[in-house]
């Protein structure tokens, strides 16, 4: 999928699948689809308050076999305020 971005010694794609405001029921059946359609890479955020349904969406997708989870990238923000340790998980 287009052209990939030099990550270290590997290669992340530069365009992806975009996770803001997707209806939560409907958000890891759509990451499933858009892994099946050729996603390798999904951009989310803390802000969209999604991470559960996205958890269940890659989960879904290694289940189903669709691709294995050194192929994805996720990237995810944080806002502003959020950037000590104490406001995230490894």
């Amino acid at each position: 999928m287009l052209e990939k971005i030099s990550v270290g010694k590997s290669k992340m794609p530069s365009v992806g699948l975009g996770l803001w405001k997707l209806d939560q029921p409907e958000t890891a059946d759509i990451i499933v689809n858009g892994v099946k359609s050729g996603y390798r890479h999904l951009d989310s955020a803390a802000d969209y308050g999604n991470e559960i349904q996205v958890g269940e969406g890659i989960k879904q997708t290694l289940r189903q076999g669709i691709c294995r989870r050194e192929d994805l990238w996720v990237t995810s923000k944080l806002w502003n305020t959020f950037h000590r340790p104490e406001h995230v998980l490894p």
